[in-house]
């Protein structure tokens, strides 16, 4: 498998990549950088980058929003941790991998201590996402259904076990390694590609998310430098496919590499779970079309499939990583402020006493179901909710899929909202705009270092 994978990243050229496999790569980019900024103040983030630097000498690779200039691995952890910290970064529907927020810091430190093009990184990135949605639907049964995914309901975090992988062959790709090194890379990656489920909820997720991204990129610089690792480490004995998913492997699925087929990123309207936005959607909708405050709600009922059930676990969170898998904090957020944003994770505003109250008038049930197979296959976390008024009146609406799904995409306008709401409080808004423009046309960009090099300095 590693072989294959090596071969046809060698023979790959960036022509051969489709237009829309490109053009999701930059929505994803714009996404993810605009996230990445805003995690920077989380306390983890702070925690992981005084340890990155008493470890770390300089080096190229910049850390936004800092000044620091460090070696390209240790800056990929300092900013992949940023990108997942939020909770507010997109995950891929087909796989359930956070591709951006490990792709973008790998690729973004590689490019810039090789002072690789804007292009080689938007192409490196598309492919990154390629291999990591071929081995996740390989993995699971065909086709491929997110509330069904094996890995994920066998206790893994899929963007620790397949992100190290796709973060290798991308690299490996922008390196421009021969065949042999390509193949050690992905090997080496999947040797040590882990991450336990139990982690979420915790500093553990982002952290697991940056370990992937260190891992990819440090593979293939090691493959590069002659480092090797077994032929076979995915499917051998004790390998990949037997250790992570008891030997099931679906061959047709993984003859799909270099199809392009639409990983589906789930863009995000708010800092939390996928699992958690089309509750929050639905009731922000109702209170603000027809004017209703939260102290006129009685109730609120959130009728839920299985699948966002399994993921929201806190009830009543105790740190800023259970608030955002939690369906009561966010909306209880909505009900005593209007709305739910990352200025909400903070300990302050989970001990909130207004927010707490309300947070008791919402009750989740796990009792949504389909009608038919392409139905999940689509809506994953649909979601009912039920608004029961202090007059006795009810509002409801069903949304099976929140604004940034795959079948309800978000508006390239609507995006680049979201990344000047992440971005200005720290940058200003002339510095945000122009890295918006930035992003927009990076495939034009001559020298990635330039990306950042107005907002080092910032904080």
């Amino acid at each position: 498998m590693a072989a294959t994978l090596a071969e046809w990243l060698v023979e790959l050229h960036a022509s051969a990549i489709p237009a829309g496999a490109l053009t999701a790569a930059r929505r994803s980019l714009i996404d993810v950088a605009g996230v990445m900024h805003a995690g920077m103040e989380m306390p983890i983030v702070r925690l992981i980058t005084d340890e990155v630097v008493q470890e770390s000498a300089a080096g190229p690779a910049s850390v936004p929003g800092t000044g620091l200039r460090l070696p390209a691995v240790a800056a990929t952890r300092v900013n992949s941790t940023a990108a997942h910290a939020l909770d507010f970064d997109a995950n891929f529907n087909r796989g359930m991998v956070f591709g951006p927020a490990i792709l973008f810091p790998a690729l973004l430190a590689l490019g810039e201590a090789e002072k690789s093009d804007g292009r080689a990184l938007l192409s490196a990135f598309a492919i990154g996402t390629e291999v990591c949605r071929v081995l996740a639907e390989s993995l699971s049964p065909r086709p491929y259904t997110k509330s069904r995914d094996s890995l994920f309901y066998l206790g893994w975090f899929n963007t620790g076990v397949l992100g190290p992988i796709g973060v290798a062959a991308a690299c490996a790709w922008m390196l421009k390694l021969s065949a042999e090194q390509a193949r050690n890379a992905v090997a080496i990656a999947a040797v040590q590609a882990c991450g336990l489920r139990i982690g979420v909820g915790s500093d553990m997720k982002p952290l697991l998310a940056a370990r992937a991204a260190e891992t990819g990129l440090r593979a293939a610089l090691l493959a590069r430098k002659g480092a090797l690792a077994p032929g076979d480490a995915i499917e051998g004995y004790r390998g990949l496919v037997q250790v992570v998913n008891r030997g099931q492997w679906t061959s047709e699925a993984f003859a799909s590499l270099g199809s392009f087929e639409d990983a589906g990123p789930s863009l995000k309207l708010y800092p939390a779970c996928s699992s958690v936005q089309a509750a929050a959607e639905a009731l922000e909708t109702m209170l603000v079309r027809d004017s209703v405050s939260g102290d006129r709600v009685e109730s609120v009922t959130c009728e839920v499939t299985p699948h966002i059930a399994s993921n929201l676990t806190f009830d009543d969170p105790q740190n800023v990583t259970q608030a955002q898998f939690s369906i009561s904090y966010a909306l209880g957020c909505i009900l005593a402020d209007g709305d739910f944003s990352w200025r909400h994770l903070t300990a302050e505003k989970i001990g909130s006493a207004e927010i707490r109250r309300q947070m008791e008038k919402v009750r989740m049930e796990a009792s949504l179901r389909f009608d038919n197979d392409a139905l999940e296959r689509e809506s994953p976390e649909a979601t009912r909710v039920i608004v029961r008024l202090s007059d006795g009146s009810t509002r409801e609406m069903r949304l099976n899929a929140s604004t940034g799904k795959p079948v309800s995409p978000m508006s390239d306008a609507l995006l680049e909202r979201k990344f000047l709401a992440n971005t200005v409080p720290g940058l200003g808004r002339t510095q945000a705009t122009a890295l918006l423009e930035a992003l927009r046309n990076i495939e034009d960009m001559p020298d990635v270092t330039l990306l950042f090099a107005d907002a080092e300095g910032q904080s």
